[in-house]
């Protein structure tokens, strides 16, 4: 089988689970998607290995479903593309538990970003964001899926 007919599969596979097991987390995403849309039309779009990329204001970035949503302008630098595998694992982590994904890894994920008390520790210095149980799976399927360098791991180099 060719490589640009089993991309294709992959994607198609993906987008389906997606939008089956996962249509919870890609239902939330869709809408969040096209707010950001129409408070700017001119926002870049783009598609990754089935995900679709949006670029937003805000300075974090984010997976929800099959969306990902970059605090930065996407580009080829080694930490841009380390980010963007890892929030690929996030869509990852929604194919693997569906409808659980929001409980399991979303809230405790948005938890662990926002709330002072709960990043602490990797807000002081004493370990990383990545080490987080959410953020290190994450990092794991990114890399698996992608074959490439996630941020926990380029940060532990």
């Amino acid at each position: 089988m060719k490589e640009q007919t089993k991309r294709r599969l992959f994607q198609i596979v993906y987008t389906l689970i997606q939008w089956t097991w996962g249509i919870v987390q890609n239902t939330a995403a869709l809408f969040v998607f096209l707010f950001v849309k129409l408070k700017d039309p001119k926002r870049a779009v783009s598609r990754y290995h089935g995900a679709v990329v949006t670029e937003w204001k805000l300075k974090s970035s984010m997976a929800l479903g099959m969306f990902i949503f970059l605090g930065f302008q996407k580009d080829e630098s080694p930490m841009a593309r380390a980010v963007l595998a890892h929030e690929y694992g996030h869509t990852v982590q929604s194919c693997i538990l569906g409808p659980f994904y929001i409980p399991v890894i979303g809230l405790p994920s948005l938890i662990w970003a926002n709330v002072p008390a709960a990043g602490r520790k990797w807000r002081s210095g004493t370990c990383l964001y990545y080490d987080f149980y959410t953020e290190r799976w994450a990092d794991y399927e990114g890399e698996r899926v992608l074959r490439t360098k996630t941020p926990g791991r380029m940060l532990r180099s």
